[in-house]
């Protein structure tokens, strides 16, 4: 066959059709060609197919010059979350089951609807859909009056059309492509609601094919996409491996963040990771009322509120009044170790000192109390 260029709507269309095509006869293969505009252009993310190659009936990408793309001028990027996550940005969201990721995605869309900061960072005001596929109608109306979430143009999806197909993604994605140009930013929560239930979770064709579709759609569209997605068991060396299913999620997105949360503790550790930015981990804690999360810090600051909260427990056992080496003799620890744990949960506001004599000493000493 003669080379002749064939459109594509976009990327998609042309890997869900492309083996289809070429399944079928050279003569049927022509006469479909012969029906397309000749001169069509590749699409415009550059998925879209050349020219077919003179006898082996393939379909080949036009290569463009370097030099042609480096004399091309691109927009900075364009953050929602100061540093974190930019607009065209496919992100996915971790942690085990109810350690609080849905509620800090939902406060996400709350910072990104009013403008007001998410963790610390400034946000850029926009419209926010937010997918609930978990949660119904009353779980969000009672998480969103707990945030005090008063909304400016933010809207909610309960349902979906599932995200794997027949051979490629589902329609599912599709719908997400026709949404995403209207907001900003697309919250899906979760991932493996999305899913029938014949899928694999663990196939890397099936799964890799919907999360770079996805990831597609956000850099065509300008549009963050966060997926929610839960955690595997277990162990890892590198956290972000711990995402549930196929290994070719992590490649797919743009930005990776993972919620780390022992359990009855209400601080967490938000790891981060992005292709962009290097990005270092937060401390956030649970708000007293349970409404939503705040920063702390850095990742290490969680060390020292855990470190607090051990000389809390001490204290406890052995009284209030001690001195800091009486408190390392009764705990078998370093005077040095003991004062690092008491200026931490000093700081976090768990302990207060006050000066006081022992019997016998005529030099007053720091006497540590628990706070009321």
């Amino acid at each position: 066959m003669t080379g002749v260029a064939v459109d594509s709507v976009n990327g998609r269309l042309y890997d869900d059709a492309r083996p289809r095509f070429l399944a079928l006869s050279e003569a049927r293969q022509a006469e479909i060609l012969a029906g397309m505009a000749a001169d069509a252009p590749l699409s415009a993310n550059g998925h879209g197919p050349g020219a077919i190659s003179p006898g082996n009936g393939l379909l080949h990408p036009q290569p463009r010059a370097l030099a042609d793309l480096l004399k091309q001028q691109f927009d900075p990027l364009s953050y929602l979350v100061d540093g974190i996550i930019a607009r065209g940005h496919l992100a996915m969201f971790g942690g085990r089951p109810k350690s609080g990721k849905s509620f800090l995605g939902l406060q996400l869309a709350q910072a990104i609807d009013t403008g007001e900061p998410f963790l610390g960072r400034n946000t850029q005001r926009g419209r926010v859909l937010y997918i609930a596929l978990e949660d119904g109608e009353r779980r969000v109306h009672q998480r969103c009056n707990l945030l005090r979430w008063q909304p400016q143009d933010a809207a909610v999806l309960f349902n979906i059309a599932r995200f794997d197909g027949d051979g490629g993604p589902g329609p599912g994605v599709a719908q997400i492509a026709q949404l995403a140009p209207t907001y900003q930013l697309v919250i899906i929560d979760t991932l493996i609601a999305t899913l029938s239930g014949r899928a694999n979770e663990n196939d890397n064709t099936t799964m890799g094919a919907i999360v770079n579709e996805l990831a597609r759609v956000a850099h065509d569209t300008n549009t963050a996409i966060l997926l929610i997605h839960h955690t595997s068991k277990g162990a890892a060396e590198n956290i972000f491996d711990l995402f549930r299913g196929a290994s070719a999620l992590r490649g797919g997105y743009d930005v990776g963040m993972m919620l780390e949360r022992k359990q009855n503790e209400r601080e967490a550790l938000l790891h981060l990771e992005s292709r962009d930015v290097d990005c270092a981990s937060l401390t956030i804690r649970q708000s007293d009322n349970g409404a939503g999360w705040e920063t702390l810090g850095n990742g290490a600051e969680i060390v020292k509120v855990r470190a607090g909260r051990r000389i809390v427990e001490a204290i406890n056992e052995h009284g209030e009044g001690l001195t800091a080496e009486e408190l390392a003799g009764a705990i078998g620890t370093t005077r040095q170790a003991v004062q690092k744990q008491l200026t931490a949960a000093e700081d976090n506001r768990l302990v207060r000192r006050e000066k006081g004599r022992r019997t016998g000493s005529a030099k007053a000493a720091d006497l540590w109390y628990l706070s009321n």
